[in-house]
């Protein structure tokens, strides 16, 4: 897995833990899995975005 996919499922995944204690949610293993969903599909966009880019800058 790239770096950026793997950034985004940690990062996905701590802020549903977060968010569930924060009391958004009723389940933290609930929001952890949405969290990792949700930045599986933000890495995967960073990567497409960065592959779109010029290599010139």
């Amino acid at each position: 897995m790239d770096s950026y996919i793997v950034r985004g499922i940690l990062i996905g995944g701590s802020v549903g833990v977060i968010a569930a204690l924060l009391g958004f949610s009723d389940s933290i293993p609930r929001a952890f899995g949405v969290g990792m969903v949700g930045g599986f599909f933000a890495g995967i966009t960073l990567e497409s975005r960065r592959r779109k880019r010029p290599s010139g800058k």
